[in-house]
């Protein structure tokens, strides 16, 4: 028996000693994909990678403050541009739940003000960037660093002709996410910024995330910079409420790992939710599905199948960023950066190559 016994704690410690040997070799892999990138100066920001819940990889580079020296840690909030789309087509759908609106409805039950044109369109059509809207609000108005209301918004949009008869084709769009988020507040009774933290943030502990506006913004983001000339200066330009639900969120990596966690249970969205997010129809929209863009990867020692990936980028001045999340294996890679540019979807393809050559993905 007590052979018996050392032979199992045996075989634990080894199993044990090798995962471990595992994770110190993956680190070392993924240090060194990071740090090429780093020393040319094309990345400064976190990463995350991890893999069923469990957290593999973890790392800052660069600076949040490069005037005044504050280094990048794990625990530093970036904005996430475009990304913003992903929480807010979560958002429309959990009202969908909620029984507050319908996808296929004309715009014109929720915002009776809107023109003819832009009222018969749905939200499945906004949220499927096949709404015939321009792509920035940037083209048909003059920003301004202020908070921007509601209405004069809506005035806006019904001053735009939509460039194609809706649902013929796919052409990504900011004004989508951002009229989608109008739709949000008027059927909810809730400003954009209330309903995410009540219905998003707050149910699974994103303490670290929030919604930023002109007068409101969070004071230990990492600054945003570009890279010029080789050095880098800081970028300021972001005119965040005229990006209202298209590009306004700032997050860090531990609270993206929580979300990433919670879609895959019924605490934010019920599945019947999360297909139709995750249904991207290649042939007609483009491969997007809602506030997702939806890819197949081949998985390791699966001969041909195929998974399933969902994946959002964002970029804006002086941050970009990228969160791809593969289904079929559990597996986030997330990459949050405070310099604009830096190759975002080059340094996840390579973060990749590390995880399948090691069969993780």
């Amino acid at each position: 028996m007590g052979k018996m016994l050392g032979y199992y704690l045996f075989f634990a410690v080894a199993i044990l000693s090798a995962e471990v040997k595992g994770q110190d070799t993956l680190k070392s892999e993924l240090d060194n994909v990071l740090e090429t990138y780093y020393a040319k100066n094309q990345f400064s920001g976190t990463v995350l990678v991890a893999k069923q819940g469990k957290i593999l990889y973890e790392n800052a580079y660069g600076m949040a403050d490069w005037k005044k020296g504050v280094a990048n840690t794990v625990d530093t909030k970036f904005l996430i541009g475009s990304a913003t789309k992903s929480f807010t087509a979560i958002a429309v759908m959990k009202a969908r739940e909620h029984g507050l609106l319908k996808l296929d409805e004309p715009l014109s039950t929720y915002i009776p003000e809107l023109n003819e044109e832009l009222g018969q369109l749905t939200l499945h059509l906004l949220m499927k960037n096949s709404s015939g809207l321009p792509v920035h609000l940037s083209r048909i108005t003059e920003l301004e660093h202020r908070d921007i209301q509601s209405h004069e918004l809506i005035a806006l949009y019904n001053s735009v002709p939509l460039s194609f008869e809706p649902g013929t084709r796919y052409e990504y769009s900011n004004l989508n996410y951002q009229l989608a988020a109008l739709v949000l507040e008027r059927v909810t009774h809730t400003k954009y910024k209330q309903y995410l933290e009540r219905n998003i943030f707050e149910p699974i502990h994103m303490k670290n995330t929030g919604v930023e506006r002109a007068h409101l913004k969070s004071k230990d983001k990492a600054l945003g910079h570009d890279y010029v000339n080789d050095k880098f200066v800081r970028s300021d330009e972001n005119y965040m409420s005229y990006a209202k639900g298209g590009g306004d969120i700032y997050s860090n990596v531990k609270d993206i790992f929580k979300w990433d966690r919670a879609l895959y249970s019924d605490v934010l969205l019920n599945e019947n939710s999360k297909q139709l997010m995750f249904d991207g129809t290649p042939e007609k929209f483009g491969g997007y599905g809602y506030g997702f863009k939806i890819k197949e990867y081949q998985r390791s020692g699966t001969g041909n199948i195929l998974g399933k990936l969902v994946r959002h980028g964002g970029s804006m001045y002086g941050y970009i960023c990228n969160i791809h999340r593969y289904l079929d294996d559990g597996v986030l890679i997330v990459v949050l950066g405070n310099i604009r540019p830096y190759p975002t979807m080059e340094i996840t393809v390579e973060i990749e190559k590390v995880l399948r050559s090691k069969s993780y993905i």
